[in-house]
């Protein structure tokens, strides 16, 4: 046999290798694209904070309750009355509590005066208070007289851990308040001096 056609066989054998290895290389595989790191909201552990609710229409020409009292409870308390009170008529008084920390919920205890009643229920409670939240009630009352009333509330804040209570008042002007008893004008002479009065003495003859 030819030392050639021995070779040949071998050589037949690698190309073929070769061609097979080439074959399963394939194309260089792309790199996968890098995953963009999450939001920071994503992040954050726990729930997100919650947003503010809006502002209502009117709430800017609503007045800020007296806080009254050491206590200090997260919340604050606007109101206001569309009505003028009258003497021996329900008035209704619109109340907007503002917290500003969240609570399981918020409990307000509603009181008079001598002389003003609380028509309405005298006990109102939010459910799942949220920070920023907007809160509102109608509450009833009633005077018989006209006088200058103030209305009592004690907001608490209610929480597993603690209840925290905040007071405050909220002035009701009913009917129409007597003026203020205005001073006498002083007389005056011709030159303008005020005049003083002199007690009258008795002149003998």
């Amino acid at each position: 046999m030819n030392p050639r056609n021995k070779i040949y066989p071998r050589n037949l054998l690698l190309v073929t290798l070769a061609a097979v290895l080439v074959a399963c290389g394939g194309k260089d595989e792309e790199p996968l694209p890098a995953q963009s790191p999450p939001p920071a909201a994503e992040q954050a552990s726990g729930s997100p904070t919650p947003e503010p609710q809006p502002a209502v229409e009117g709430d800017e020409r609503m007045a800020n309750a007296v806080v009254t009292g050491k206590t200090a409870a997260a919340v604050d308390l606007r109101y206001e009355m569309l009505v003028k009170p009258g003497v021996g008529q329900p008035f209704e008084v619109e109340l907007v509590f503002l917290p500003r920390s969240p609570a399981d919920a918020l409990e307000v205890e509603v009181t008079g005066m001598q002389g003003l009643t609380i028509v309405s229920a005298g006990t109102l409670r939010f459910e799942n208070v949220q920070t920023g939240g907007r809160y509102a009630a109608k509450i009833l009352a009633q005077a018989a007289d006209p006088g200058l009333y103030y209305v009592g509330l004690v907001a608490k804040m209610v929480s597993k851990v603690q209840t925290e209570a905040r007071s405050f008042s909220v002035p009701v002007a009913v009917g129409t308040l007597p003026a203020a008893a205005e001073k006498p004008v002083p007389t005056t002479d011709t030159s303008g001096q005020p005049v003083e009065s002199m007690p009258a003495v008795e002149s003998g003859d």
